[in-house]
């Protein structure tokens, strides 16, 4: 198998019609038995496949001497029909979720851990969100940086910020709470400062979508994606309760204590 075939294949194309399209590729221009031995498939199964690949707008078509061929004009072709089924994915996706939301359906549990689960969870957080959508997060952990790489929180947040995606942060008084205060324009970002050395918690809960994702940095990154519409309900509540009992002044974090600052 060509190794193109497989992406291919996750851009919309059957795996025999990836064969016709990277056979006409390399051919430039052919006929239906030349793209049959090419692609290594039978004439029939082109002759059938062809005219919708043809309808797509993919391959073009013309005639010589009273023969037909095939030929493709412009790969920027297979972007622009990639492009446009993102964007009816992306404008019907609303209203699928507002039906997802009603039909009841067991809560599912992911659970992720190291590195790569790291990254693969924080993706969710995007990929369940829409443009205009919010992230409601509570992030503790006063050594922020030496639990989350900063090169990837700056990766992440600049995802975020292209997506449209805003944020609404509650964190304990830390140097890191203060930079995401300070840059808050910029990022999308409402940051509420909780300053009292009794409520300093090590953890991260991200609330989106129907789901709620429970975080631990310090233990190897361990997480708990909960998918529950009612758990997620609740959590928005607590959050919220919380958020308009803060102030919406910008405050200056307490110093941290001694032994976290050694």
């Amino acid at each position: 198998m060509n190794n193109l075939e497989k992406p291919l294949e996750k851009l919309g194309f059957s795996d025999k019609e990836a064969k016709i399209y990277l056979a006409l590729l390399e051919l430039g221009q052919g006929s239906v038995i030349d793209i049959a031995a090419k692609a290594g498939l039978k004439r029939t199964t082109v002759y059938n496949l062809l005219p919708e690949i043809v309808r797509k707008g993919l391959i073009k078509t013309g005639a010589k001497k009273k023969r037909r061929f095939f030929f493709i004009e412009d790969l920027q072709n297979l972007k622009d029909e990639t492009e446009e089924r993102l964007e009816v994915i992306n404008s019907i996706l609303p209203e699928l979720r507002a039906i997802h939301n009603i039909i009841p359906y067991k809560p599912r549990i992911t659970f992720y851990e190291g590195v790569g689960g790291m990254k693969e969870l924080y993706q969710d957080t995007l990929d369940s969100l829409v443009a205009g959508e919010s992230l409601l997060s509570y992030t503790g952990l006063s050594e922020f940086y030496e639990y989350m790489p900063k090169e990837y929180e700056n990766s992440y947040v600049a995802e975020r910020v292209r997506r449209k995606i805003r944020i609404k942060i509650i964190v304990p008084a830390s140097p890191a709470a203060a930079n995401w205060k300070k840059t808050g324009i910029e990022a999308l970002r409402e940051v509420k400062i909780i300053n009292n050395p009794e409520f300093r918690f090590n953890a991260d809960t991200e609330i989106y979508a129907n789901k709620v994702a429970l975080i631990s940095y310090r233990e190897n990154f361990m997480g708990v994606v909960i998918e529950s519409k009612e758990i997620n309900d609740m959590q928005r509540m607590a959050f919220e309760l919380m958020w308009n009992s803060l102030p919406d002044s910008a405050t200056h974090p307490i110093p941290l204590p001694k032994a976290e600052r050694e």
